[in-house]
């Protein structure tokens, strides 16, 4: 039986065995997606370079499966819970005061009722961006030929289910944004180009660059789909 070819992890170096028959695996170490290319006779295979697999991704491959999960956790959350108390505290003791008047003031009591609506929205959207950083998820699962993406438990935008094999290339493409100032700022969304040559957002315009990359390289690893350039591509 040939012996298992021995490679490194293009990312930590670790010496990696690969038994043999297997073109595509992981790195135990880091995980970083490794893909053993084709060799001609004498050619000696090295691994294909890819993307370090950032910490907060949990990766599991079983079988035909891929699940790729990860939270929406942030310390900005952190920052944002006082602020959305005290915002919606002096909203409760408002309405406390209008409601509480209502026979007495008259219309004037309306008024108070009415005037702060905008800010009972605002109330309501920082409610909402707590919750989803401190509780959502989003799951990436290839299996059964078909790709889905779910983001929860607290509902988002975002969920997606497509057919496996309808998937040509993915990639993360580097888009500018100018802001009113005079700033610019870069967003990095991830889409799928499909055979029929409609492109689908995966993953939203305000993903991690470290984040959308992985995914990519770990589902066209897992459906063997070879990396190809792509115009707008962000590739550094």
């Amino acid at each position: 039986m040939p012996e298992p070819t021995a490679l490194k992890c293009p990312c930590c170096d670790a010496p990696l065995s690969v038994p043999e028959g297997r073109g595509q695996f992981f790195c135990q170490f880091c995980g970083t997606p490794v893909t053993v290319p084709a060799r001609s006779a004498g050619d000696r295979a090295g691994p294909k370079r890819g993307v370090a697999i950032p910490e907060k991704l949990q990766v599991q491959e079983l079988g035909g499966e891929l699940r790729i999960s990860w939270r929406w956790f942030s310390p900005v959350v952190l920052f944002l819970i006082p602020f959305c108390l005290a915002w919606n505290a002096f909203l409760v003791g408002w309405y406390t005061l209008a409601l509480g008047g209502l026979s007495e003031m008259g219309g004037f009591a309306i008024i108070m009722i009415l005037f702060p609506i905008a800010h009972v929205a605002v109330g309501i959207g920082l409610i909402y961006v707590c919750l989803v950083l401190l509780l959502n998820h989003t799951t990436v699962r290839v299996a059964q030929g078909e790709m889905s993406i779910r983001h929860g438990p607290i509902p988002a935008p975002g969920n997606r289910r497509i057919a496996a094999d309808d998937v040509e290339q993915l990639y993360v493409r580097h888009e500018r944004e100018t802001r009113s100032k005079g700033g610019e700022s870069h967003v990095y969304p991830l889409l799928a180009r499909l055979r029929s040559g409609k492109e689908i957002k995966l993953l939203p315009r305000n993903s991690e660059v470290e984040v959308a990359r992985a995914v990519e390289q770990l589902v066209e690893t897992h459906l063997r789909i070879e990396d190809a350039p792509v115009a707008g591509e962000h590739r550094d």
